[in-house]
């Protein structure tokens, strides 16, 4: 069944990738060589901001399970996660980073810890999701059923939150027993920089090539996206990204080879700066891994 399955999600890829191919990627590469470079470089800036304040969001939820580490450390471990992602398919970048960010935690479960950790991220994020898609529900950007799905992961977060104070996990849930009206808006705040500064660089991806109504397109953009995330088979998420932002604009009334090079734009300078934060976890961690080394290896 697996087999099948992966099978056809294969041919899927293939069928989207013909069709781009056939259809609309001439166009879509011969609008992204006009692109206003301004707008590229606010859109650069804007994951920059999104990336730092995820790694954020990562030393905070590792705080909450008992952890430490500085903000430019957190940037580093974060960016080695990017840097997988990049060439890895199925986010092999997380688990990556639950590794690497695991070394904060001072105790012996500590992966439980970070697993933990990193389901109160996503909680955070759902929570984050739903104000946003709620804005564009409002707006009437988006359809209203996506919110329903995002209230019931909150509210099973919540749920978590409340029975972790009264059972040992093994540390699993250390980070949601440690929210409470104090840390939770602060695991938000950063899951929230993050969302904003991602939303300001899909709004500039989309101003370089001219499409009406930027900042409209990109609440259309993001929520697409997360969706596009959940099936990540390819290294980086490559053609499903671009192909997410293509149809998402296209049923709101923007030309499919417009769309088409938003993503394109969207997805090569995010991962430019990916690999930007996957150079700076190289240089960053090199030395305490070449120093774990010589104290592991024999003498």
């Amino acid at each position: 069944m697996k087999r099948a399955l992966l099978a056809l999600g294969s041919l899927a890829i293939l069928g989207v990738g013909a069709y781009f191919s056939r259809h609309a990627l001439g166009d879509a590469v011969h609008a992204i060589r006009s692109a206003d470079p301004n707008w590229l470089a606010v859109a650069a800036a804007g994951f920059i901001g999104a990336t730092a304040a995820a790694a954020g969001s990562w030393c905070c939820a590792v705080g909450l399970a008992g952890g430490e580490t500085s903000l430019i450390d957190g940037c580093a471990r974060y960016g080695a996660g990017s840097l997988v992602n990049t060439f890895v398919p199925f986010r092999a970048g997380d688990a990556v980073r639950i590794a690497l960010f695991s070394r904060c935690v001072p105790h012996q479960r500590r992966v439980r810890a970070t697993t933990g950790a990193f389901a109160a991220i996503g909680a955070a994020r759902a929570a984050v999701l739903t104000a946003l898609v709620a804005a564009g529900a409002v707006a009437g950007a988006i359809p209203l059923w996506p919110l329903a799905v995002l209230v019931g992961l909150v509210a099973l977060a919540a749920g978590t939150a409340y029975i972790a104070r009264g059972h040992d996990a093994g540390h699993l849930l250390d980070a949601f027993k440690a929210l409470d009206a104090k840390t939770a808006p602060k695991l938000i705040a950063w899951m929230a920089a993050s969302t904003v500064c991602r939303y300001f660089a899909a709004a500039a991806a989309c101003a370089s090539l001219g499409i009406r109504e930027a900042f409209a397109a990109a609440i259309i953009i993001l929520p697409a996206l997360d969706l596009a995330g959940l099936f990540p088979v390819t290294p980086g998420n490559v053609g499903l990204t671009s192909g997410a932002i293509a149809v998402a604009l296209k049923a709101h009334g923007i030309a499919f080879d417009d769309g088409l090079a938003a993503g394109i734009a969207f997805h090569a300078v995010e991962t430019g700066v990916g690999l930007l934060f996957g150079i700076f976890a190289l240089v960053w961690l090199a030395p305490a891994i070449t120093t774990r080394t010589r104290l592991t290896s024999p003498t």
